[in-house]
């Protein structure tokens, strides 16, 4: 795979946008086809032609060979350019015969010869030569900030392709990897005050749960400068910093609130996804999303949970619930890296696209760390890819119950692509196919045991329900495995059998809990599941 391009999947939730802060200045010869630009716009941004054109290239390059669906440069270089009407409604860019044609109602049109259809090269220097004469002519355009120019031409590009094919400014994207893979920091959750910040969690074994860091703790100063007159974001700036780095902090602690100091070393700061709580023998964990070190989150989790329930009971822990409500996904190799923490052998996932590097089959290689305990998965409407592989994984191999509700139905593979000026593009290049060979986009995972038909709030009358159901219940595993993606409104009608919802509903919790203190109860249930056939064997 090229340099620019890691593989990852993203949440399902809201498409980011971002600021794209580098400065580009136009070479000569483009000086010398168009007026010269106001002062005004030179102090908005001006254009370095080989930068935007390697920017454009690799954009355009990358996007057309790697979609998921065949998509030219053409179509992405006039889509972007089109989107530049974002910015200005008057400007309009048409395509006649083998002319581009850009107008508007206060500049006089002018005329382009367009290139080969996937000249990506070729497209990229148009998109700079039309975007410097909008500079020239357009006073909106000229006004504009650079970074909202990219942002508005990959934008365009994009918008034709799917929802989670999105574009992230520089400084987006660099909170995007910082999600992924950490930052230089001393790990702490915090809230803004009038007088600085008050400390909401320490993550445990972070640098500021070493200095002694305590939640209620308010921080005023971080290197002498006081946080009063910060907004949330720059007093988090001053926080973060180069690991190994020093950060000087004033403390105000609850109930004195006398001044004291404390010098804190930023270290690599990664979110815990995974927690972990022991209720009558059972161990739960919670996981709220996928980044680099999830898998071993879960791991540390389960091991203290399990210790913990032998200490409660006197004997070893009953069962193992996975809850995977509300967790909107995140790496792809940590979904697998987590099913493979329950399952001894096996496919796990399948990944199938349009560019041969993104066919990728992953199976279990490693021991069952649960050792076989009753495990159950808790997902929801609001569960999706990452969580929604895992959830798949062990239902197929029938190694867990899942409950709930149907979940998202996020089945898609985001490769992330990173430009040469360092912003990123977030691209859908593959389908997830499930071990028994079902795609989950569109579809999802649909529970053992569905939580939300009838409304009905008795774990055991739900359970009584589903058991007095298996015919209907096999009935809607077959039609889930055969299925085309290209039903969608059939796709839609499964998912609607048992209805998803966005709430963490408490139901959920006490059905899995009955399950797994009663192992005939959990055995019954499983009972339920039809024999499947896995793809590959």
């Amino acid at each position: 795979m090229k340099k620019y391009v890691s593989n990852v999947f993203s949440i399902y939730q809201a498409t980011l946008r971002g600021n794209f802060l580098s400065t580009l200045l136009m070479a000569a010869f483009l000086a010398a086809c168009t007026a010269p630009i106001s002062e005004q716009s030179r102090q908005s941004g001006t254009f370095d032609t080989i930068a935007a054109t390697q920017t454009f290239t690799a954009g355009y390059r990358h996007i057309s060979e790697r979609y998921i669906e065949a998509v030219s440069a053409s179509e992405l270089a006039l889509e972007g350019l089109r989107g530049l009407a974002t910015i200005d409604p008057s400007l309009q860019v048409d395509l006649s015969g083998n002319r581009i044609i850009v107008s508007s109602n206060i500049f006089p049109s002018r005329s382009y010869a367009a290139p080969a259809v996937n000249d990506y090269e070729g497209w990229a220097n148009l998109t700079v030569q039309i975007l410097r004469h909008a500079q020239n002519q357009a006073a909106l355009i000229r006004s504009t900030k650079l970074g909202k120019l990219y942002e508005a031409v990959f934008d365009g590009s994009l918008s034709q392709l799917d929802a989670f094919s999105r574009y992230a400014s520089v400084e987006q994207a660099k909170r995007n990897r910082e999600k992924r893979s950490g930052f230089g920091g001393i790990g702490i959750r915090f809230k803004k005050l009038e007088n600085g910040v008050i400390v909401t969690h320490v993550f445990p074994g972070s640098p500021a749960n070493k200095a002694g860091l305590r939640p209620k703790d308010i921080i005023t100063h971080a290197d002498g400068r006081s946080l009063a007159e910060l907004k949330r974001q720059a007093a988090g700036s001053l926080l973060r910093g180069e690991i190994g780095s020093i950060v000087e902090v004033k403390i105000l602690r609850p109930p004195a609130r006398l001044p004291f100091n404390l010098s804190i070393k930023r270290d690599r700061i990664v979110e815990v996804t995974a927690t972990h709580s022991v209720k009558n023998g059972i161990v739960n964990i919670r996981v709220t999303r996928f980044n680099n070190r999830t898998a071993r989150h879960v791991t540390q989790n389960l091991a203290q949970g399990l210790q913990e329930a032998r200490r409660q009971t006197n004997t070893k822990a009953k069962g193992v619930i996975l809850d995977l409500r509300s967790n909107p996904g995140g790496l792809l190799k940590q979904a697998v890296n987590v099913s493979d923490l329950f399952l001894v052998d096996g496919r796990i996932i399948s990944t199938r696209g349009r560019h041969p590097a993104s066919d990728h089959d992953y199976d279990a290689k490693g021991s069952d760390i649960a050792q076989g305990l009753p495990l159950v998965v808790i997902i929801n409407g609001r569960s999706a890819s990452a969580s929604e592989i895992v959830a798949a994984a062990l239902q197929d191999h029938d190694r867990a119950l899942v409950i709930g509700s149907t979940s998202f139905g996020k089945g898609t593979v985001q490769t992330v692509i990173t430009l040469p000026n360092k912003a990123e593009i977030t691209l859908t290049w593959s389908r997830f196919q499930a071990p028994s060979g079902y795609f989950l986009h569109g579809l999802g995972v649909s529970p053992s045991i569905c939580a939300t038909r009838n409304n009905n709030s008795d774990a055991a009358q739900i359970i009584e329900a589903a058991l007095g159901n298996a015919v209907q219940y096999s009935e809607t595993v077959q039609a889930w495995h055969a299925v085309s993606t290209q039903q969608k409104q059939e796709r839609q009608r499964l998912k609607e059998l048992c209805p998803a919802t966005n709430r963490r509903n408490p139901i959920d919790l006490q059905i899995a809990e009955k399950l797994l203190k009663n192992a005939a109860l959990y055995q019954r249930v499983k009972a339920l599941s039809p024999a499947i056939a896995f793809i590959g064997n």
